[in-house]
């Protein structure tokens, strides 16, 4: 079999996901005489495969000895790019990929890797930049959809909305039933309070894909925006069914049925005769369910925030506050609370104070030391700690009136999410300053909720 028509091989493999089948083919095909033209894309297409099934020491090896036979082949580079990043090692994959570029500036793919390294090391005008450049080359006649994509989703997190539904708008032009840039100019045309519009970008998006459930997630967000609540209702029942293991849907779903259940027909209805309560509950706990379960897994600390404030508030709202504060207390746990729900609980405990001050918190928590047995059982009781963890530091911002006041809260705070008696607290440091947005002398004149406002550092757990 001639060696293209092993790399053709090799490739429908790896697309029908048979990467060991690939992987064997490829290495069986490798010969030393091989002219140049034939080994980058074998390289290439080894690597990939390597990395598909998880081998990526191999695959780094393999990548770099590549690039040390053709350091100026762009596809060369990318495949090492992509393999540091899998890695986890972003400044070598951007490295990498600033040498693709270097090869071949015509070339939308290393831009856009590119610009997806520089956006998860924090340098979001680098990427605009890159994906910009990515979206301006044709590729097979085509833009990338995957630059257009990353490019409207930054420029929509940083508010710019009016220039993220232009992106979306000249892809379409192009790829006018791309169903998930469909959908993803919906929800901008959403936030952009062009209802109308978006929903028809959704119902199409429906009409080519009728189990797309960010269609129908967006659907039901944008018709309860309107004041549509039956159909909102109805289309995330449907987002539900095509997704069952999306927290978020579950939590929004569960939220609407509760609101609709203390008052479906008459609003003296007290709450839990409604025919929606227990669907309600259910799905707002098996919202949290999934949460824990995907706990540890990759999972986003601002999606899981998102979900639990959405549970925590429909609690909060239907005066189920004991509840409220134990989905707050588990958010805590896991540095998944947010801003609203201190500052709600804030509210609720402390009221509010004018003349406030911001403050940086750093703390520590430790099992005390005693019997080894005893502390064993006393770390039972915080199972969302690690196995092996004796106690974490971390950062709190708090808003106090001095620093002792910053001191109390903060230990008030701790100890609300780690009850067991066992655990010991110490406040290491307490310094004036936090977050920009809370310390402007406009913000210090307006009365506010005092307490602990924001996780300045997330936890790091320490071993004994």
């Amino acid at each position: 079999m001639k060696l293209r028509t092993q790399l053709d091989a090799a490739a429908t493999l790896l697309d029908e996901g048979a990467a060991r089948s690939a992987v064997r083919m490829l290495r069986s095909s490798w010969e030393p005489e091989l002219c140049a033209d034939d080994l980058v894309p074998l390289y290439c297409m080894w690597v990939r495969a390597l990395c598909d099934i998880g081998e990526l020491d191999h695959a780094k090896t393999l990548a770099e000895r590549a690039a040390d036979e053709f350091p100026r082949e762009p596809d060369v580079q990318i495949a090492v790019g992509n393999v540091y990043d899998l890695l986890g090692h972003l400044e070598p994959a951007r490295d990498a990929f600033q040498a693709a570029i270097e090869a071949a500036p015509n070339g939308a793919l290393q831009f856009y890797n590119l610009g997806a390294v520089l956006e998860r090391l924090g340098d979001e005008d680098g990427a605009e930049t890159c994906y910009r450049e990515a979206t301006a080359i044709e590729t097979e006649g085509n833009t990338l959809f995957e630059a257009s994509a990353a490019l409207g989703a930054l420029l929509r997190r940083t508010g710019r909305l009016e220039e993220a539904a232009t992106v979306y708008e000249n892809y379409l032009e192009e790829d006018p039933i791309n169903v998930d840039l469909l959908v993803e100019h919906g929800i901008c045309l959403s936030d952009l309070d062009a209802y109308d519009e978006a929903v028809d970008r959704f119902e199409l998006s429906l009409t080519l894909d009728s189990d797309h459930a960010g269609a129908w997630y967006n659907l039901a967000i944008t018709q309860y925006r309107m004041g549509r609540h039956e159909e909102a209702l109805a289309s995330m029942q449907c987002a539900r069914d095509v997704d069952p293991q999306s927290p978020l849907t579950l939590a929004v779903l569960g939220s609407w049925q509760l609101a609709r259940s203390r008052s479906p027909l008459d609003p003296a209805c007290p709450a839990g005769q409604g025919a929606d309560f227990d669907d309600s509950l259910a799905n707002l706990y098996g919202a949290l369910d999934m949460l824990r379960r995907l706990d540890g897994e990759g999972l986003s600390p601002n999606y899981a925030g998102l979900v639990c404030e959405e549970v925590f508030e429909a609690l909060w709202q239907n005066e189920r506050l004991g509840e409220a504060r134990e989905v707050a207390r588990m958010a805590g746990q896991r540095d998944w609370i947010t801003a609203h729900m201190l500052n709600t609980l804030n509210e609720a405990d402390h009221g509010r104070a004018p003349a406030v001050e911001t403050f940086t918190v750093q703390a520590r928590a430790q099992a005390a030391e005693a019997d080894p047995a005893s502390v064993s059982d006393e770390l039972d009781s915080v199972s969302h700690w690690p196995s092996d963890a004796k106690g974490f530091t971390t950062g709190l911002t708090v808003l106090a009136a001095d620093e002792d006041e910053a001191r109390r809260y903060s230990l008030e705070y701790l100890r609300s999410l780690e009850p067991a008696p066992g655990i010991d607290f110490q406040i290491e440091t307490v310094r004036p300053g936090g977050p920009e947005d809370l310390t402007t002398h406009e913000f210090s004149m307006q009365p506010r909720a005092r307490g602990v406002v924001g996780v300045a550092r997330t936890r790091a757990y320490f071993r004994l």
